[in-house]
């Protein structure tokens, strides 16, 4: 059974941890990490995250970039964590509720990491926890992701965790710095997906309990 949840609660944790992981929303002090992800990982974020590498070409940017995120958060425009380690407080990916349209409500999901592929299972880890805060924390009734063809390994991912691959939207994409139009594959993933697995999850705990 699926609800529709109109408004967002008063209150809720900013600060999701994990096994391996923290994730919490930009601070002051952050910009030299956030820089420096951005720009040892140019290669492969481009084009789907081509505004923000344009937006952030020195620490005086990251640290607007930064602010503004935070900013963003206080006002429940988007949620954008970083993600941290909690080993060695090493700082290694980004992963956004964005573009929150409250009439459904939804949200599109956003997420890079460092050193990708060899993160792979941390970044589903910490997809993870989003989706359950999406869902819980911020009633939403539906997260989606779009993926271009260079970032398609996202999708995987997505799938991985539950959503499902809509289709394609053709010519639906052009980065901050080129001309070109991109197709976008679309995932989805509904309330009545994440009740199901849910459910799913916990007949497979009460079965091993037994």
């Amino acid at each position: 059974m699926s609800y529709l949840y109109n408004t967002q609660p008063d209150a809720f944790e900013k600060q999701l941890t994990t096994h391996n992981l923290i994730l919490r929303p930009y601070q002051d002090g952050d910009e030299s990490d956030f820089m420096r992800l951005l720009q040892e990982n140019t290669a492969y974020l481009a084009p789907a995250f081509s505004g923000r590498l344009a937006r952030v070409r020195a620490l005086d940017d990251a640290r607007t970039q930064v602010q503004q995120l935070s900013t963003d958060w206080d006002n429940r425009r988007s949620f954008d964590f970083g993600v941290w380690l909690k080993n060695d407080n090493s700082y290694i990916g980004d992963i956004a509720l964005k573009n929150l349209d409250r009439s459904v409500p939804k949200a599109e999901l956003g997420l890079y990491f460092t050193a990708w592929p060899a993160t792979k299972s941390l970044a589903q880890e910490a997809l993870e926890e989003v989706i359950q805060f999406a869902f819980r924390a911020l009633k939403m009734n539906k997260v989606y992701l779009r993926c271009t063809a260079a970032n398609e390994s996202f999708g995987r991912l997505a799938e991985r965790c539950g959503f499902q691959k809509e289709g394609i939207l053709r010519c639906d994409y052009r980065g901050a710095d080129s001309e070109e139009l991109l197709d976008l594959s679309y995932y989805g993933f509904t309330r009545h997906d994440f009740e199901e697995k849910q459910e799913q999850q916990h007949e497979q705990n009460s079965t091993a309990i037994a």
